[in-house]
């Protein structure tokens, strides 16, 4: 629950609450006081009820940000706009085949022209700002070497073991649960559950690749539900906001250090929702021109991806948290956005 005051002070009252340090709180002050990181809401206090048990986080005031939407919006309405050329353009072309991949994006300028033509040169900027801010978030929170709650921690082979014990677990539950609620999903989507129930041994055999070496990397404390539901967009730069992590996690396990791919890979799930929102929640999309726009959605996810993602990592090179070669980056990636995809 909110409050404003005055256009000035943002109020935040916390409705699930824990006897531990509240993350959100924690993450603001840090950035706020000693990263002094520009691009979140500033800290400007908290209401805390102290007990001989420990401390319990009530709510927390922040300094009110002026803001258009959130980067949700702003891209639903780009999105909006994609879709309506594409449908009134006289003569287009088939997508082509894409180009580029997640870890190594093309540039704008290397895209086919007719592409370039769709996606417009102001929402490449802004994407690619979005990646730069991302990047220096976690630059941010990795600042902290002689802060023990934030400083980097190194990949082990006995943490990469457990974190493929956890996306094991996860695995078996899902495709459980799916199995269980076959008969009951409409008969238009049985088919595709079923191919994705077939993909199981797969998809653990790719999980398996987080093992398989050690992986020269740091964990540092992350944003932990990163999408763009929680950036802000000025109409110039973007505001990160809501620090509080996985909501279905307690405040002690959103408080562990993890790989900062894990908020890069939240966010490119959220462009992929976005393009696929763009579709399914509009509704002056008519249903026989979705199968048109489809191919076109997915041409957008996968340049607007590669835009953040080019951009992100040109920010973080170098950084203790950022692999140093290329198949490491690849591994780290693809198993946190096939674990996002599994846990939705």
């Amino acid at each position: 629950t909110s409050i404003i005051y005055d256009n000035a002070f943002f109020l935040k009252l916390y409705r699930k609450v824990d006897v531990a340090v509240n993350p959100d709180m924690e993450i603001s002050h840090y950035l706020t006081e000693f990263a002094k990181f520009p691009n979140i809401p500033n800290y400007v206090g908290a209401i805390q009820w102290y007990q001989d048990k420990g401390d319990i986080v009530l709510g927390m005031m922040q300094q009110m940000v002026e803001s258009n939407s959130d980067a949700w919006v702003y891209m639903l309405d780009r999105l909006d706009d994609y879709n309506e050329q594409i449908l009134s353009a006289k003569e287009i072309h088939h997508p082509h085949e894409l180009l580029g991949t997640i870890i190594e994006p093309v540039a704008y300028e290397e895209l086919p022209e007719q592409i370039r033509l769709f996606l417009e040169g102001q929402l490449v900027e802004r994407t690619t700002l979005l990646g730069q801010r991302t990047g220096e978030m976690h630059i941010a929170l990795a600042s902290g070497p002689d802060h023990p709650d934030f400083r980097p921690e190194p990949y082990s082979l006995h943490y990469q073991r457990s974190l493929y014990a956890g996306l094991q677990s996860l695995v078996r539950a899902t495709f459980q649960n799916l199995m269980r609620k076959l008969n009951d999903l409409p008969s238009e989507v049985k088919n595709d559950a079923k191919e994705i129930l077939e993909m199981k041994n797969d998809i653990l055999s790719t999980l398996k690749n987080i093992y398989r070496k050690k992986i020269d990397v740091a964990k540092i404390r992350i944003h932990g539900d990163y999408h763009l539901g929680q950036v802000l967009f000025t109409g110039k730069d973007f505001i990160l906001t809501d620090f509080e992590g996985e909501p279905a996690r307690s405040h002690s396990e959103r408080r562990l250090k993890r790989s900062a791919l894990r908020d890069v890979a939240g966010m490119i799930r959220s462009f992929h929702y976005a393009a696929y929102g763009s579709l399914f929640l509009d509704n002056q999309i008519r249903k026989e021109d979705i199968s048109r726009l489809m191919p076109f959605a997915d041409q957008w996810y996968h340049y607007i991806s590669g835009f953040f993602m080019k951009s992100y990592l040109k920010t973080v090179e170098g950084q203790s948290f950022l692999p140093a070669n290329k198949e490491d980056l690849d591994i780290l990636v693809t198993t946190f956005m096939l674990e996002k995809a599994i846990y939705e």
